[in-house]
């Protein structure tokens, strides 16, 4: 706080006009520095989910059928998590909570999309347990079609951008309050469009396993995801 960087922004915050802010998470670090709070609008940052949401209506039911039989999926209750595969993302924590959640349901499945350092750590622990399925790297209609299989996503590290998916999609997205995450997890409003548990594996665990097991609730959330979804645009 007292450096001659964080010294210097406060000082010339007061300098400009109007502020934007990227999310709400803005707002009071802009007002602390003095700076009055309705010279300040959000503009909730965001991407172009126009295609997203286009590929999210071409998913078929053959496609999904397919993906199901060859994945040995059945009816299984799915979680996945799409993103980088670094240790912000707490990769590890993702997989204590999976094998707890499979030991109390054998009917849980995860299936995990995407590539980075602990790639290793992930093909690992896919390559034994026949109910976890490591995908690699995959975008464009094969991601959302795996995407659309999901009941939930699991981030329990670091969540950005990557919330817009789960609007979008209408999978519910469950982290933990971990102190690790990018400006945009403000969108993510607990119980309504996602779930944030406390930052231990026995709540996290909790959660998802509240959620998997309470079909009102799961509907609930999906509903809010497509609302939030609608907001949070770059129209």
């Amino acid at each position: 706080p007292d450096s001659l960087r964080e010294r210097f922004k406060r000082k010339v915050a007061s300098y400009t006009d109007w502020w934007f802010g990227y999310t709400q998470m803005s707002v009071p670090l802009i007002g602390r520095s003095g700076f009055p709070t309705k010279r300040i609008t959000v503009l909730n940052n965001s991407v172009d989910t126009t295609g997203l949401a286009a590929q999210c209506s071409a998913v078929s039911a053959d496609t999904q059928a397919q993906w199901r039989q060859s994945l040995q999926l059945d009816e299984k209750r799915i979680g996945i998590y799409i993103g980088s595969l670094y240790a912000e993302k707490r990769i590890d924590f993702l997989l204590q909570a999976a094998d707890r959640l499979q030991q109390s349901d054998p009917d849980f499945a995860l299936l995990i999309i995407g590539g980075g350092p602990e790639q290793g750590l992930v093909e690992q622990f896919c390559s034994i347990r026949p109910w976890a399925h490591y995908l690699g790297v995959r975008k464009g209609q094969d991601k959302v079609d795996l995407l659309s299989l999901a009941e939930v996503m699991l981030n329990p590290g670091l969540v950005g951008l990557g919330i817009l998916d789960s609007f979008v999609a209408g999978v519910p997205m469950l982290t933990t309050d971990c102190g690790l995450h990018s400006p945009e997890i403000a969108y993510l409003a607990s119980g309504q469009n996602g779930v944030m548990t406390d930052n231990t594996l026995d709540d996290y665990v909790a959660g998802v396993q509240h959620v998997l097991h309470s079909p009102e609730l799961l509907e609930a959330l999906r509903q809010g995801c497509l609302a939030s979804s609608r907001e949070y645009t770059v129209e």
